[in-house]
């Protein structure tokens, strides 16, 4: 047997300005799809299930990049082709993908739908194919339409990602071993929800998340899921989703089984709170200076690189530098290729003079002093530690996730638990962070993720929307059809 193999990653913050291009993915074709880590994060699994199994895996492409603005139109059609080309032709068994499910471009709202859609055409409608789909994927019609089999994460902040490709491949090896005949059952929910109200160690997304594993036990039940979408993403198809793979044979029970999760997760909506500590900023550092553990790590949820922002602003760096009750604070990452560039000229040791990121929403850069301390290249980015008066603070020449393992911070000579606080540019923290924090806070400060949903300047999102409208219903399309 031979089943073909791709990936397409990207998380897509319509609110952050400026756009992705192709220069911003790790990109592979062929082979080279098989030989790094950087172009998907469940296509690891998916390949060391299909090769336990003993079946020819046929890589096409993959690419990923970090979250971030809407993806230019020639860079999807780039990457439509370069998968749709290795398909052309070949006779394959089966395709299992790793998609993010959350890509929005400019002139294609639903690009994962348009993709599975033609990959579909390119291989029949006999020939099954599974996906595997991030946590905070938003669910459209045509992918359900096109796949057979659906396997998605199950913890936030995700560590499932590889656990979750065994999963996607293992449906489709049962479907081509003739164990299993699949089918989807969808129930779509008016619902934003971010992932800071939604950590699966915390209720109720814990709780609900166990009935998705008691419902895979069901007779007829292969993979129950729930997708939260993405809620910096003005997007027509905005929504949370239940989602469960099942046997085509017992679709009533598939179907039946999405109603039951969607309704429960519906029930609780008004249960989804902060599952940190969340204060306005000033709050946050109120909150921060009265506590004696070190560190208290704050994380600055407006300007977030991982859920798309720019990881430029400068609003808490600001607020930081004004107080004196903090100790000597240390704060990661401003992303400011002008700055980094200041201070690599200068070199270590020389006091420079940067105008900082910027004040959101106004775009003001913030005028600071400093001594570059020490330079780091880290998650493809090129880093500087500076020492300004009153803080460290951590300059990029580009947005970086670097600072989501303290080890980072290690890296550039700073002991994390000798500060009394840090700041970093992220929502819920890493379960790296977590055991080093001797407390966490969210600091909601103004930015591309914004965390008070309200305040976004939807247009496209779908009203009534819960909890944009308060009042907004919902009951299960099979009670609809009925």
């Amino acid at each position: 047997m031979k089943v073909a193999v791709g990936a397409m990653s990207h998380e897509t913050n319509t609110f952050a300005a400026g756009t992705t291009d192709i220069d911003a993915f790790a990109t592979a074709v062929g082979d080279g799809v098989l030989e790094t880590d950087h172009v998907g994060r469940s296509i690891g699994g998916i390949v060391e299930a299909l090769d336990d199994a003993g079946v020819e895996v046929y890589p096409t492409a993959g690419a990923s990049a970090l979250p971030g603005p809407a993806v230019e139109p020639e860079t999807y059609q780039w990457l439509r082709e370069e998968l749709l080309d290795r398909l052309a032709g070949e006779s394959v068994d089966g395709v299992c993908l790793d998609l993010h499910g959350s890509m929005f471009v400019a002139d294609e709202p639903d690009p994962e739908g348009d993709l599975l859609a033609a990959v579909r055409d390119a291989v029949g409608p006999d020939t099954p194919m599974t996906a595997a789909l991030d946590m905070h994927a938003t669910v459209t019609e045509r992918m359900v339409e096109s796949l057979d089999g659906v396997a998605g994460y199950r913890t936030a902040p995700h560590t499932d990602v590889a656990e979750t490709g065994v999963r996607a491949a293992t449906l489709l090896l049962d479907a081509l071993n003739g164990d299993a005949s699949l089918t989807l059952g969808w129930e779509p929910l008016p619902m934003l929800l971010a992932g800071e109200q939604s950590e699966t160690e915390a209720e109720p997304m814990r709780t609900l998340v166990e009935s998705l594993e008691n419902a895979d036990e069901r007779d007829g039940v292969y993979d129950a899921n729930y997708f939260l979408g993405f809620p910096w993403a003005d997007s027509p198809h905005a929504g949370c989703h239940a989602l469960v793979t099942g046997d085509a044979g017992a679709r009533s029970v598939v179907e039946g089984t999405a109603a039951e999760l969607a309704d429960a997760f519906w029930d609780r909506r008004a249960e989804f709170g902060f599952t940190t500590e969340a204060y306005d900023p000033e709050g946050a550092l109120e909150a921060a200076a009265a506590t004696d553990g070190r560190p208290v790590v704050v994380a600055d949820t407006g300007d977030i690189p991982g859920a798309g922002a720019g990881e430029n602003t400068t609003n808490l760096l600001s607020a930081m530098l004004a107080r004196e009750d903090l100790g000597r604070p240390f704060v990661a990452v401003v992303a400011d290729a002008e700055s980094y560039e200041t201070c690599r000229e200068a070199g270590e040791g020389t006091e420079v003079n940067l105008s900082l990121g910027q004040e959101y929403p106004g775009g003001t850069p913030l005028e600071v002093a400093g001594v570059p301390v020490r330079f780091l290249d880290a998650d493809g980015a090129r880093t500087v530690l500076v020492s300004l008066d009153g803080a460290d603070v951590v300059v990029a020449d580009r947005r970086t996730n670097a600072h989501r393992d303290p080890e980072f911070v290690r890296r550039l000579g700073v002991d994390p638990t000798e500060r009394a606080v840090i700041a970093v540019k992220s929502g819920y923290l890493s379960p790296a962070w977590k055991g080093v924090a001797a407390r966490r806070l969210f600091a909601l400060t103004p930015g591309e993720t914004n965390q008070r949903l309200a305040d976004l300047p939807y247009e496209h999102v779908p009203r009534p929307t819960y909890p944009l409208d308060e009042d907004a219903e919902w009951s299960p399309r099979t009670a609809r059809r009925e």
